[in-house]
């Protein structure tokens, strides 16, 4: 409980910078360098405190970040949108779809995932994202994508493989508008191990936040198209991760990720960690 309210103390008091250096120290073991940031995972933060690129609030948000994506690639790409809710108690469970996924706009992780409407408590739903819609991410994050997102609950359906089993995430690591890594989610909701390979598939020797994938899997179906999509969504930011699902020839962004696991997962390499950081020029001016 002390530690909870020191880190709230911290989040609001102190400025940004010094509190993602201590952050920074405490998630990955080394010192944050702010001046002269060479890593990827410190050109994240550099990015967090300096690239207020408006377009980086829209592609953030859980329902706006559809219309980005339907101007700048195609509708198809879409999970459509089931409902919108502005408060917690608008979610009645006599409406939702049978298969759904309920979603905080204005956050990462703050979701809800249901097979069918077995064992749910409607009240729980509600009183869940009561205390989300209550929360703003960006103050113990500081992604600053997140500061202006209005608070708000989006469902969709669930996108899912015939057999109803949950396909494979791909996400596509793009460097001013080029994909150069794919990470491969496995087994998401049990033994959470990730692959990354290469935007031609070769499998490369390390992991980000996961224990490394230990075989290697085929490349998705439609690669060369989820690539293309990629590169146009991505092509007017230094860096962005598109977050896609591929079941047989269809395609579909899950979402667009601007500072992956806050810029602070560990890399398995560290020398990983500075060859994607080459990768991330930062903006003289923004």
């Amino acid at each position: 409980m002390i530690e909870r309210l020191l880190l709230a103390l911290e989040a609001r008091l102190l400025p940004n910078s010094l509190y993602l250096k201590k952050q920074f120290k405490i998630k990955t073991g080394k010192v944050l360098n702010l001046k002269s940031p060479r890593s990827f995972s410190e050109k994240i933060q550099w990015l967090k405190l300096h690239n207020t690129n408006p377009l980086l609030t829209q592609i953030a948000d859980k329902f706006e970040v559809k219309k980005y994506v339907e101007r700048n690639v195609s509708e198809k790409y879409i999970i459509p949108t089931h409902s919108l809710y502005t408060s917690a108690n608008q979610i009645k469970l006599s409406r939702l779809p049978e298969k759904f996924a309920l979603k905080a706009t204005h956050g990462s992780g703050w979701n809800q995932i249901h097979l069918n409407h077995d064992h749910i408590n409607e009240k729980q739903i509600q009183e869940y994202f009561k205390k989300w819609l209550n929360k703003s991410y960006y103050t113990y994050s500081k992604e600053w994508a997140y500061k202006n997102i209005p608070p708000r609950v989006i469902c969709e359906e669930l996108f899912l493989r015939e057999d109803n089993s949950f396909p494979e995430d791909f996400k596509i690591f793009c460097f001013s508008g080029k994909a150069k890594y794919i990470q491969v989610d496995h087994n998401r909701f049990g033994n959470h191990t990730r692959s990354i390979y290469s935007e031609n598939w070769q499998k490369m020797p390390f992991s980000i936040g996961k224990k490394i994938h230990n075989q290697k899997v085929k490349p998705p179906l439609m690669l060369k198209e989820m690539i293309e999509i990629s590169e146009k969504l991505s092509s007017p930011f230094p860096f962005i991760r598109i977050d896609l699902f591929n079941v047989g020839e269809v395609v579909k962004v899950g979402e667009l990720t601007c500072y992956p696991g806050n810029g602070m997962e560990r890399f398995s390499d560290p020398e990983w960690d500075l060859k994607l950081g080459d990768l991330l020029s930062l903006p003289s001016k923004l």
